[in-house]
This record gives C-alpha cells, structure tokens and sequence, in this order.
C-alpha cells in the first residue's frame, strides 16, 4: 500500500512538472520573424553592357573632298554627324580605337586621331612607299596599317604610324593591280587584282609566299568586304545592262572559287564596300553618289532596304568600325 502511495505522488510531480515548462521539451525560441518566413532579397541584375555604337566614313574624291560621319544604322534620310576636309579622298581605313587612315588619289597617306570631330586634322601625313595613288587601306588587330597602292604590291606600315612612318615590308602583288584587301578567319589576306579582267589573289601568312589565285573573270574589281561566310567585291564593269554590279564569293576562297552570283539591284559603279556587325551590306555607288544597304541573307534577287543619297559627293572610299 505505501509502494503504491509512492507511485500516485511520483506521477502527480511529473504532471505538475510539465504544466510548469519543465521536463524534456524545450521552449520554442524566439526567432524574431513574424509570419512565414520571407525570402533572402535577391541581388540586382547586372545590366548587359551595351554594344558600341558603329560609324560609318565615307570619302569624297573631289578637289574639295571630306570625309563624313554616320551612325548606324543609317537611313534614306540620315544626315552625317560630321565631315572634315580630307580632300581627294579614295581610301578610308578605321582601327579598333577609332582612328582614320585616309589616302587620296595621289599616293599620300593620312592618320586622324580618335576622338573625331568636325574640326580634325591629321596627326601624321606619309607617302605609300613609291606609290602614285591608294588602293583599299586595311588595319590588322594589332594597329599595323596595309595598304594596296592600285599597283604590284601592297605595302605594309607597323604601329605606331606618325609621319616618318615607310613600309616595314611590301607584299608582291604582280602582275595585277591591288585595288581591294582584306583579311578572313584565317588571317589570309585577299587581295583583288584590278585588272580588265579580274581574279582573288589568297596570300596566307607571312604574306611572303606565292598566293593561291582564283580564275579570273571579266570584271574591273575594286574593293572588298567579308562577313564571316562571304566575300563581297564591287565591280564597275559596265558589261551588260547594268553600271556595275557586286560579286559575291562564299568562303573560303580557294582556287576553284568563283562568283557564287551577283547583286545588280541598286548598283550603279560601285566603288566602295563595306559589311558592318549585323552582317548587312554597304555599297558606295560612285555613278549616282548613293549608298545602298542590303540585309542578309544575300542573293541575285537582293534589293537595298535603304538609300541614302548625296550631294556632290564622289563616293570612292568607305569603311566601318568605332
């Protein structure tokens, strides 16, 4: 009887435990948080770095020439955003900082230094070698500066350009007339022999090599451009009905290459190429000073979405970049 007694008080201070908080099972602890528990705030976004805008230069080869600025896109009603007297200007060229090399139809070359403006003037002036006039002027990524001279060499100019600058080295063009250059994925430079029949001429690195040369066709070839697949090169031919017409290679070029078709649509002397990051074509048509725009994909079939024309302009040089 007394063991059971004992039992009976035991189990009542257990219960009278519990009632008072104490036993086992700990208090819930305070968290601080009121309501369902909230997420961690997230961190921002970044913001995607925007694309540089491109400019478009192009050349005037009259006495009185300049050389004008664009912003793309470009439209039928674009105005330029400045031009700067660069007189008989035939070729433009644009490095990665925004820098212009211009040459004129004398053989003379000149460097305008970034930031551009309405007011620029050169910051070097040289002569291309013993050249009498400029073909196509190219920048490789390293700011060396080529340019074809409309002659059997292309002359090659390294970095930094002033005005005791001379060809560091000449690449043999002959027998053909280097009128446009330009490089492809491979680092191969291209050069269009302008003669009154024309071909591609493919010179792989270091360029001192023989070229591997495309047949030759009965066009008058000037300068070129590329996309990453296509090659695109003017011809002021005026054979046919057309004044001119632009030839368009698939790459690489090798030499069973030939014109995979022509755009005639809108060409009229097209002296002047250019391709800009979108892939879209520029043509500078020195027969009636407009500059039309073709959108990929190309074909025979291809007309300009837009046609920008000038006023008393002799369009001869052209590129694209900063």
């Amino acid at each position: 009887m007394l063991r059971r007694s004992l039992v009976l008080v035991a189990f009542a201070a257990l219960a009278v435990a519990g009632c008072n908080g104490g036993g086992a099972t700990s208090p819930p602890i305070n968290t601080g948080t009121v309501g369902p528990t909230l997420s961690p705030t997230p961190s921002p976004t970044p913001s995607p770095t925007p694309t540089p805008a491109q400019h478009l230069y192009v050349g005037n080869d009259n006495p009185a020439g300049t050389v004008a600025q664009y912003t793309l896109p470009i439209s039928s009603t674009s105005t330029a955003n400045f031009s700067f007297a660069a007189p008989s200007t035939t070729s433009i060229a644009v490095d990665a900082n925004g820098n212009l090399a211009v040459g004129d139809n004398a053989g003379h070359i000149k460097i305008f230094s970034a930031p551009l403006s309405g007011t620029s003037t050169a910051s070097a002036t040289f002569n291309n070698g013993t050249a009498s006039s400029n073909g196509q002027f190219l920048f490789n990524s390293a700011g060396d500066l080529y340019a074809a001279t409309f002659g059997t060499n292309v002359n090659v100019f390294t970095h930094p350009l002033s005005s005791a600058s001379t060809p560091s080295s000449s690449i043999t063009t002959s027998p053909g007339a280097s009128a446009g250059i330009g490089f492809d994925a491979a680092g191969d430079l291209i050069v269009t022999n302008a003669n009154s029949t024309s071909n591609l001429a493919v010179y792989a690195p270091p360029f001192s090599g023989a070229p591997v040369t495309t047949t030759a066709v009965s066009q008058a070839y000037r300068k070129l451009a590329l996309s990453a697949t296509q090659l695109f090169v003017g011809s002021i031919t005026t054979a046919g009905p057309q004044n001119g017409q632009v030839d368009v290679y698939t790459l690489p070029i090798t030499a069973a290459s030939a014109p995979t078709f022509s755009i005639t649509n809108g060409v009229n002397f097209p002296e002047a190429v250019a391709v800009d990051s979108a892939g879209n074509l520029y043509v500078g048509n020195l027969g009636n000073a407009t500059i039309t725009v073709y959108a990929p994909p190309f074909s025979a079939a291809s007309a300009p979405t837009k046609t920008l024309t000038l006023t008393g302009v002799a369009i001869f040089g052209m590129a694209i970049g900063k």
